[in-house]
């Protein structure tokens, strides 16, 4: 439980029931966790945890989630979500078993229209979007209990695309009226647009006003109002696509200097400078360690 960064209520104390964990850690960072146990409580951060985005999805058993919101009894149609190191307390009050999942949060910032806020929340499902978020994370559990290979690579691209959508839609700004909601849709739709151009080398602020037709001036004051510039989205998007080329064997043929051409970089040491600013390592060292076994494998405990 330590190695998954959910501590016990009572530090020194160890679960009476007996329980498990299956755990996976993907290319990218993804922490997937399939865990079961008796009656508990997780609650409370690790003096070394890193800052975080983590979800939690109920799939047998009773639990309460007691947030800033008030207390909240878990159903499987709940997903709870927040960044590590918030007050929280989950108490699990008859055997369980439950998701767990732990995303690095460089994996998700970039996307974001307005920074994560550091609370807890819960997430009950109304949109078909939602619901397929939902889906998705069943069905990585079921993989997980039967030990399904795959290309995970894949799966952390549409969980990342899935739940920064539903992050976006239950931010409030866009939910709301008035002129902070129009400009909230338009920035949505300015980046939806960015997304389908990142392989273009002459992709600029320039070109992305015109194609949206308004002037620079107001394209970069749209992306200041998300604490953002356009410049950096654009490069922090085009190097988590090259990062994940990197580590998927979908594209091992490809050379470092073929995966940044194909994301929109002019020279290979400009990228490379990048992504160790970015990731704090070389492309080289993120692709050679996404070869080594445990980068992908699952350990379990019981």
């Amino acid at each position: 439980m330590r190695r998954l960064h959910l501590p016990f209520d009572d530090p020194g104390a160890e679960p009476s029931d007996a329980g498990s964990v299956l755990a996976l850690t993907s290319p990218m960072g993804f922490e997937f966790a399939l865990v079961s146990g008796g009656p508990q409580s997780i609650a409370g951060r690790l003096p070394d945890d890193q800052t975080s985005l983590w979800l939690g999805l109920l799939l047998d058993g009773k639990a309460c989630l007691v947030h800033s919101d008030g207390e909240t009894a878990l159903t499987p149609d709940h997903l709870i979500l927040g960044a590590t190191g918030v007050d929280a307390r989950l108490t699990f009050t008859a055997p369980w078993r439950q998701l767990f999942l732990r995303i690095p949060r460089v994996a998700i910032d970039a996307r974001l229209l307005a920074p994560m806020e550091a609370i807890v929340t819960v997430v009950s499902p109304e949109t078909v979007l939602e619901h397929g978020l939902l889906a998705l994370l069943r069905s990585i559990a079921q993989s997980l209990a039967t030990d399904r290979s795959g290309e995970w690579n894949a799966i952390e691209s549409a969980l990342t695309e899935l739940l920064v959508a539903a992050l976006a839609s239950s931010a409030g700004t866009a939910g709301r009226g008035g002129a902070a909601a129009a400009k909230a849709r338009q920035l949505d739709r300015i980046c939806r647009r960015i997304e389908t151009q990142l392989g273009d080398p002459e992709l600029s602020v320039g070109s992305i006003a015109r194609d949206e037709g308004v002037s620079t001036r107001y394209l970069q004051n749209l992306f200041a109002r998300s604490d953002q510039t356009v410049t950096n989205y654009v490069k922090n998007r085009r190097l988590e696509r090259a990062r994940a080329d990197l580590v998927s064997p979908l594209h091992a043929q490809l050379s470092i200097s073929e995966i940044a051409f194909r994301w929109g970089f002019n020279q290979s040491a400009h990228f490379s400078r990048a992504f160790r600013a970015r990731y704090e390592e070389t492309p080289r060292d993120a692709r050679m360690k996404a070869l080594e076994p445990k980068q992908s494998g699952t350990y379990s405990d019981k």
